[in-house]
């Protein structure tokens, strides 16, 4: 609540809006960018190819990034982001004349200073602007009433209701704000124009689901994702160089659909949703956030279109509501020293090994017992730890370009800088053709980490409005940022992507063929899943998400604690050249203090694994080349696993269910129980590769083998599909398939198609029967579940599409007649291509005849 004697400032404590209305029944909230060293650019293209962008979010701060500008601030710098002006130039004449709204945290820790700079930026463009600033403040150590921002560069994750009262008190065209929560400053603007309050918590939760997966930018459309060689993710250069960063359509009800700019490159789909959500989150079902804890356990995503996906599944956890928040205290750390040299050429990793012995006894000459501050490690051999070469000898043989790194932590600025000149001494004392030396030193700090109360936390807004100035004395049309880079060639125009030589950029299509993972043999885990890893403090947070989703129950028999902390041991070697002492320390130093904790997201069918303690301290103190462990994950995917066979029925490889985007029922079921015939028609079989015939009946590899190539035998005595259906039947009936309960003793019809829906595929509503593909709004295509539709007259639709069609408009008699002609058509027009294909057939049947030779004459 507001505290009169504080000045104006409230703290963190949940109070309901008072009676808040809804402005939109859908916002549209854009993500210019997804950390402080993004691309301008690309967010200017954002606003150029998405019309009606409500918001443009820049988030821009990260806790390294925090740090960074506590320095700087502390050194006589700024402590605001420096790019601020540069980002403000580009975007602000066009998301004035938009009427879009930017919300950032570039105010990091000085965001008053922030709002002057973007005064300055307005008054040059000649742009009449209300920026607003949300930020925490603190009391003075006096105790007085007055307010110092973020005293001793101590900060706490604030949630949304700042940003909330901002757009409420002053309707700016800009807010600045400091450190809040990455999700909260997308969440804001949901609540602010929907209409929703604090313990609308289903609400929130799908709204924090939305500002999550934006937050990150271009890493939810393709960005961080490309990976050549694999073909799951082979994205072409051209394609990678036209990303859009991605936008949500977030809707009053809590629908959510995240989308990239119409026929933009880079690519939007299950799997980047996937990577995204599970990014830095720990346990999916216990993501805390300042507003709302959510529970990500069973999200699921599901496409609707190149360039569109709909999200769904969020809701709280048990707890609902943090009762603390997390504040991030700068400590100092010690000093950082390091130095890089090079060798190439014969014997260059055991000159390399030399010059590290060198350094370590020149400096512990001088300081005894500092050696143990310093890791070492080869880059281009063992820096990433990410080799899984079975005789490291031939790599060293072959090795002919590597780079030596030393880095130590240190207590002392004397230390880091008697490290740095005995470095540099290898020049003219260490081993033979070393070059390319580079040394530095700098002081290091980290973020402790602190939960605090909510009642503790205050937090004050204001806002600004620029001076109204002569025009003529603005910047030019000419000088304009945004139409210079515009004729420097980036201007877009919907569905006209070109490539650089001018031809028209074709939009490949990531569909593969899906299967299950071969049993029994060591494979790579890139074979099996993808993965993306991230950071947070000391902690390493990777996922493995299967390429056939099924393939999980079979990961988690493999991905064992145990097995993680094996894999990711090597990251504390403090040497490429340990001795097995040094090796047995540090192996019992991992086993007492890292930890391995393996969470499920059932909703996407994959893992989310949190390793604790690995990363050496973190982001911002790490000796390592990969401070943040990003690296990680193709450490993680490049491992040899041998998975065990599936224990599920359906692990024929032509598996029931959607193979390469193609529907598979089964029409019998072989004699080894497993499904193995299909009803197809033939251009769909050609689209398949992994299946065998034998006399028209269609067999998985595996059984084909089995049954004929092993024995030697082609004669079986198994029945075609097309010779006697009467036999076949019979065999049927003496054999019963393990799987018959699940697409036999029905006769229902899909309401919608008209076709059998078996039980495995089937959803059961008001009396009728769907296929699950079947089950969508007969507006907008939106995928339905059981608990979250609506139906006229037989008609479904999702509860968005509803209220606006009917309830808004209160009439439902037009509704009902449109609705009940475009069915009526649609039967109409299935039954008319059932005719045409009977009629072909027929005819078809008929040449065949004609093509007979006539009997001889006798």
């Amino acid at each position: 609540m507001e505290d009169e004697q504080n000045d104006g400032a409230y703290n963190c404590e949940i109070r309901l809006r008072e009676n808040p209305q809804r402005r939109k029944d859908k916002v549209v909230i854009g993500c210019g960018a997804g950390f402080g060293g993004d691309r301008p650019f690309a967010a200017v293209k954002l606003l150029q190819r998405v019309e009606g962008l409500d918001y443009l979010v820049l988030e821009c701060l990260a806790e390294r990034t925090l740090a960074d500008r506590y320095q700087l601030m502390v050194s006589g710098g700024v402590g605001y982001d420096s790019r601020i002006s540069e980002w403000m130039s580009l975007l602000l004449p066009l998301a004035v004349e938009r009427g879009t709204c930017i919300i950032t945290n570039m105010g990091a820790m000085d965001p008053l200073g922030a709002q002057k700079e973007v005064f300055n930026v307005a008054t040059n463009l000649g742009l009449h602007l209300t920026v607003a600033v949300a930020y925490e403040v603190a009391l003075t150590k006096s105790g007085s009433r007055s307010f110092l921002a973020s005293e001793g560069g101590a900060s706490t994750y604030l949630g949304a209701a700042p940003i909330v009262q901002c757009l409420e008190k002053y309707q700016p065209h800009v807010i600045i704000t400091s450190r809040v929560a990455d999700a909260a400053l997308f969440l804001g603007p949901m609540v602010y124009e929907l209409g929703w309050n604090w313990n609308d918590l289903q609400l929130l939760a799908q709204g924090s689901l939305a500002g999550h997966l934006l937050e990150c930018g271009c890493q939810l459309t393709g960005g961080y994702f490309m990976h050549p060689g694999d073909k799951y993710r082979d994205l072409s250069f051209e394609l990678l160089s036209n990303l859009s960063l991605p936008f949500a359509e977030v809707g009053f009800d809590g629908s959510v659909c995240v989308a990239k700019a119409d026929g933009s490159g880079g690519v939007i789909n299950f799997s980047t949703c996937a990577q995204q959500l599970l990014y830095e989150v720990g346990d999916p079902a216990s993501y805390v956030t300042p507003d709302v804890v959510l529970d990500f356990g069973n999200v699921s995503f599901h496409s609707l279109s190149r360039d569109k996906v709909a999200c769904v599944g969020a809701k709280p956890s048990d707890q609902c509501i943090p009762e603390k928040l997390l504040k991030l205290i700068p400590k100092d750390y010690g000093w950082k020293g390091w130095g890089e040299i090079s060798y190439g050429g014969y014997g260059c990793i055991k000159r390399a090994k030399a010059a590290e012995f060198l350094v370590r006894s020149w400096i512990e000459e001088v300081l005894p017992g500092v050696t143990e501050c310093i890791v070492s490690y080869i880059i281009g051999l063992d820096s990433l730890k990410a080799t899984n070469i079975s005789e490291a000898t031939l790599l060293e043989q072959y090795s002919e370009d590597i780079r030596l790194r030393m880095d130590g932590l240190f207590e002392q600025k004397e230390h880091a800088v008697q490290f740095v000149k005995e470095f540099t001494a290898l020049y003219t004392n260490g081993p033979a053709g070393g070059g390319g030396i580079s040394t530095g030193h700098k002081k290091e700090i980290i973020l402790e980490k602190e939960l605090v109360g909510r009642e503790s936390v205050l937090w004050k807004t204001r806002a600004e409005v620029t001076e109204v100035m002569d025009l003529s004395q603005a910047i030019s049309p000419k000088d304009d940022p945004v139409k210079d880079h515009t004729l420097r060639g980036t201007h877009w125009q919907a569905g006209r992507e070109k490539t650089a030589s001018g031809a028209r950029m074709e939009l490949p299509s990531l569909e593969v063929e899906v299967a299950p993972a071969p049993a029994d043999q060591r494979i790579p885990l890139y074979n099996v899943a993808h993965s993306r890893a991230g950071d947070k403090g000391n902690d390493l947070n990777f996922s493995l998400i299967p390429h056939f989703p099924s393939d999980v129950e079979r990961l988690k028999k493999v991905i064992t604690p145990e097995w993680v902390k094996q894999v990711v041991s090597s990251l504390l070697d403090m040497s490429s050249f340990c001795d097995p002492d040094a090796v047995k320390k540090s192996n019992c130093w991992v086993n007492e203090h890292v930890k391995v904790e393996i969470y499920e997201a059932k909703g996407i069918r994959s893992l989310n694994i949190m390793v604790r303690n690995i990363l050496d301290g973190g982001v911002n103190c790490s000796r390592r080349i990969d401070r943040h462990g990003k690296t990680i994950s193709d450490l993680i995917l490049c491992q040899q696993v041998v998975l065990p066979p599936s224990s599920d029925i359906l692990s024929c490889k032509l598996a029931l269910g959607i193979v390469g985007g193609v529907t598979l029922w089964p029409l019998s079921a072989c004699v080894q129980g497993s499904s193995c015939a299909f009803d197809l028609p033939k251009s769909e079989i050609r689209k398949m590769s992994n299946y065998s015939s034998m006399d028209g009946v269609l067999y998985c590899k595996t059984h084909f083998e089995q049954l004929f190539k092993e024995t030697g035998s082609f004669t079986k005595n198994f029945q075609s599909t097309g010779k006697s259906e009467t036999k076949q039947n019979e065999l049927l009936a003496r054999n019963p398939s393990k799987l018959s309960p699940l697409f036999s003793g029905t006769q229902d019809k899909c309401a919608t198609c008209n076709k059998t829906a078996y039980p495995l595929e089937k959803v059961t509503v008001e009396g009728e029967s769907y296929h699950k593909s079947c089950f969508k709004c007969f507006h907008g295509g939106c995928p339905l579940t059981p608990s979250n539709y609506a139906a006229l007259d037989g008609v479904l639709y999702c509860k968005h599409h509803f209220a606006q069609l009917f309830k808004e408009k209160g009439s439902y008699n037009h509704l009902i007649k449109t609705a009940s002609i475009k069915r009526n058509a649609a039967l109409a027009a299935e039954e008319e291509a059932q005719a045409e294909a009977a009629a072909t057939t027929e005819a078809e049947a008929k040449e065949e005849l004609e093509k007979e030779p006539e009997p001889e004459q006798s």
